[in-house]
């Protein structure tokens, strides 16, 4: 069997940051000035922050402040040195551009555009291929109320079918 060993045994996060070029990282953040007035707390502490809150579904500031404090011996996987308090980070998102993120989310987009498969440039194999996508979507209830059927536990559920 010919595996690659090149990720075994780490966390997703450590896989997903070795993707991340550090230097490329510096290199925006010191074109946009984004990291003029922090000492500990740079661009690539603050994006790295804001994918692990990302991927473990945090939704406050002060449950990632809480989430990073229980791992707080634990972050070396992540590459940072310490941990951002909430007040921290509060101010980072607040006073750091976000053109700073869109511009190291364009040049990824770039390096990595050939591996991405919706965006490949090669045709599909088959033509006159038709995906169908069966995801039902939550409809408002007061605008479709005689839609969909009654079910017994009193749940209605509607689904929509695009086609092209």
């Amino acid at each position: 069997m010919n595996k690659s060993k090149n990720f075994s045994g780490q966390p997703i996060i450590k896989q997903l940051l070795k993707l991340l070029p550090a230097p490329t990282i510096a290199r925006t953040a010191h074109k946009y000035k984004s990291d003029r007035y922090y000492k500990r707390f740079k661009t690539y502490e603050h994006l790295v922050t804001m994918l692990y809150a990302t991927l473990s579904g945090v939704s406050s500031l002060r449950e990632l402040s809480t989430v990073l404090l229980a791992c707080e011996g634990r972050i070396g996987h992540l590459n940072l040195t310490h941990f951002p308090k909430r007040s921290t980070l509060s101010d980072a998102n607040r006073k750091r551009s976000s053109e700073v993120f869109a511009s190291i989310y364009y040049s990824l987009f770039d390096q990595y555009r050939s591996f991405l498969s919706d965006s490949s440039s090669l045709s599909l194999p088959v033509k006159h291929l038709k995906i169908v996508d069966s995801t039902t979507i939550s409809l408002f209830s007061d605008i479709l109320r005689g839609v969909g059927r009654n079910p017994i536990n009193g749940k209605r559920r509607v689904a929509l079918r695009c086609t092209q």
